[in-house]
């Protein structure tokens, strides 16, 4: 039932496709049925009518695909269209003349006595010659309609890459707008950060000395922005004994001690990486005992950069960001340095806390400090 079903549903999907040449082949058959009893008084049987049109039919399509295949290449449809015409031709020539033959002789769909040769061929070269004619119409036909349809699409095609450009032109505006308001957002920032701490410095220095601290912060992360992922190790840790600063202002007496070599000044290394380690410390790290401070060393050895913080847990762990910290400064290192980066960090024996990174120098951007070119915004 199913496969009756859907041998129903290809038979409708296929009439519907052809309909325009079903109703163009039936118009043709019964308007030239109805001249040739007209003019000549004279009707054939159903089977020759239905044998000789399904032979022309046939020869009008395969001549038309023929024509297509053959045009392919402009260069070479100056010998292979003549080719196609006459081997066409000459197959349809043999096949209707043996086809008349076999039903003349063994049923009665074409009785009586067959003309002369002769006449059966003029007869047959100029029918064939009907159909080629036509065949080569519905051909240019076709391809007329091909190429207005692709010029069609071309031009649609156009038209979005216009629309596409336009939106692009557009975005592109807004970005640069966008860029000019955040350059000049951090401005007024700072700016104000430079009144506030001015206006402190007179009655409270340690307050101003917060604000100070604040701006040199905010002035960093602002134009690291700006860096192409990577800032000066210098500045960083410039950064990190600012906010060393900030907290022993804020928190009073905090035990730290950030070392770095003497040779760091040309190294650039992705951002946030000591800041993260820092502020992981006064997360989550006991920082109030003098006799085990906390320790942050960043020095190169043996062809490789290397950043070492020790430090003791507190008793209590912090809940806020636990981890997430370290993860991000793991995966930030493996996307940046692959396997020229490698990181440790866990409790030792005599229970603190310790982190070693490892990079090679050979996957570290070095720039001479007089080529600095970060782009700073200024108060």
């Amino acid at each position: 039932m199913n496969r009756l079903k859907w041998s129903n549903s290809m038979l409708q999907n296929w009439l519907y496709t052809y309909r325009i040449h079903i109703i163009a082949w039936s118009v043709f058959i019964i308007w030239e049925t109805v001249m040739v009893v007209y003019f000549i008084g004279m009707l054939g049987t159903f089977g020759n009518y239905a044998i000789h049109y399904t032979i022309n039919i046939t020869l009008f399509y395969t001549y038309a695909l023929l024509m297509e295949k053959a045009t392919t290449f402009p260069n070479e449809a100056v010998w292979k269209v003549p080719l196609v015409v006459m081997l066409t031709i000459l197959t349809y020539l043999g096949i209707v003349t043996g086809v008349d033959i076999l039903l003349n002789t063994y049923t009665n769909i074409l009785p009586g006595k067959l003309p002369s040769l002769k006449i059966r061929v003029t007869k047959v070269l100029y029918r064939g010659s009907f159909f080629l004619l036509f065949s080569t119409g519905y051909y240019f036909l076709k391809r007329f309609i091909k190429e207005k349809a692709e010029k069609s699409r071309i031009e649609k095609q156009r038209f979005q890459m216009l629309i596409d450009k336009e939106k692009m032109d557009k975005e592109l505006a807004m970005s640069k707008n966008a860029f000019m308001k955040a350059q000049i957002n951090p401005h007024l920032l700072f700016n104000t950060f430079e009144f506030v701490h001015q206006k402190l410095s007179t009655y409270s220095p340690e307050d101003a000395k917060v604000m100070l601290y604040l701006s040199d912060m905010m002035r960093f992360a602002a134009n690291t922005q700006h860096n192409e992922g990577f800032v000066y190790l210098s500045e960083e840790i410039s950064q990190c004994e600012n906010l060393i600063g900030l907290h022993r202002i804020t928190q009073g007496a905090i035990y730290i001690e950030l070392a770095s070599g003497p040779d760091l000044g040309e190294i650039k290394l992705i951002p946030l990486v000591l800041l993260t380690i820092l502020e992981n410390m006064f997360k989550h790290g006991n920082l109030n005992d003098i006799e085990n401070k906390a320790t942050i060393d960043v020095y190169t050895f043996d062809g490789k950069l290397h950043i070492e913080s020790r430090n003791l847990p507190r008793l209590v762990k912090s809940k806020v960001g636990f981890g997430s910290g370290m993860d991000n400064i793991r995966n930030r290192l493996k996307y940046a340095y692959h396997q020229n980066a490698e990181m440790t960090a866990g409790i030792d024996e005599e229970g603190f806390y310790t982190l070693s990174i490892s990079i090679s120098l050979n996957a570290l951007t070095i720039e001479s400090e007089d080529k600095k070119t970060e782009q700073t915004i200024h108060v």
